[in-house]
């Protein structure tokens, strides 16, 4: 049996996710015993489960799931909660995105989404264990018990601890998949899709910050994450116009953010962070939609 080729027959399906499984359960017991491995589980687990989920056939995956998970409790609870079943949850999601072609930029994205929701799901699982509040645990770590915002730095945090863990773990993976033959899809067709992602994100943190302010400033930093790959693309655009555009409208927004900034009450005025993506996605607009109509006439 070929161990980088698509898998078609039940019995290679089987034998193959046998054999990942097992190496799932090697990494947590090594992790058990030598402590310091945690970053390596980190980057491998989701490579191994995406593997998994490419070259076998989807309607098996669960025989692989349940299969890991259920091993990996026999030895250590704690770490199956807090790495197996994310990387075997974002694994798939991976692999799935992997044999549609989608661009790397997504796939990052849906993969940081689900171990967001993983970790709110499991936090009471996690705390039940453990016997402790791990969100009060990092607070109390990070020196921060009197710090006034804390429950809006914690959804914060979360959000940020998964999308640095799926960048670097993506890094890896997409360095190694292609000395295993598998191609990704890295063109942007269309930045339309960014744009709304990154408007989408702003307009969800307005009504945070109106309804339930902790979660709005995640969704402030998410923005950032679809600004950041728009103002990539205006850099490398080369228009002269495009950066004057981009320079006054930045200039304008830190000027807005500082006047309002001291009059706004806190935490309500850190939303305002969300000006900078925003002029980044109008101009990025600009540049897609009325720039690139001008050039066609």
């Amino acid at each position: 049996m070929a161990i980088f080729k698509k898998k078609t027959t039940l019995v290679h399906n089987i034998t193959y996710m046998a054999l990942m499984a097992a190496i799932n359960v090697i990494f947590i017991v090594l992790d058990t015993y030598v402590p310091f491995l945690t970053i390596l589980l980190i980057l491998t687990l989701p490579f191994v489960s995406a593997v998994v989920s490419y070259f076998c056939q989807k309607r098996y995956y669960i025989i692989y799931a349940i299969a890991s998970i259920g091993l990996c409790l026999i030895f250590n609870i704690l770490d199956t909660i807090f790495y197996i079943v994310p990387a075997v949850c974002s694994g798939f999601i991976i692999g799935l995105l992997l044999d549609k072609k989608i661009h790397p930029f997504w796939m990052i994205l849906a993969s940081t989404l689900v171990e967001v929701v993983l970790t709110y799901a499991f936090i009471p699982i996690i705390n039940k264990v453990s016997n402790t509040d791990i969100v009060h645990t990092f607070i109390t770590v990070f020196n921060l018990t009197n710090f006034a915002y804390k429950q809006e730095l914690s959804h914060l945090f979360i959000l940020f601890m998964a999308l640095t863990q799926c960048s670097l773990t993506h890094f890896v993976l997409l360095t190694e998949i292609k000395k295993l033959g598998i191609e990704t899809d890295t063109r942007v067709g269309s930045l339309i899709p960014y744009i709304i992602g990154l408007a989408t994100c702003l307009v969800i943190a307005l009504i945070f910050t109106f309804t339930y302010t902790p979660p709005a400033l995640a969704f402030v930093a998410l923005s950032f994450y679809f600004g950041i790959f728009l103002l990539i693309d205006l850099l490398g655009s080369r228009k002269i116009i495009i950066y004057v555009i981009l320079g006054i409208s930045l200039l304008i927004a830190f000027f807005i953010f500082v006047i309002f900034y001291s009059k706004i009450n806190k935490p309500l005025g850190l939303v305002l962070f969300g000006l900078f993506p925003l002029v980044i996605g109008v101009t990025s607009f600009i540049k897609n939609c009325l720039i690139k109509q001008t050039d066609n006439i």
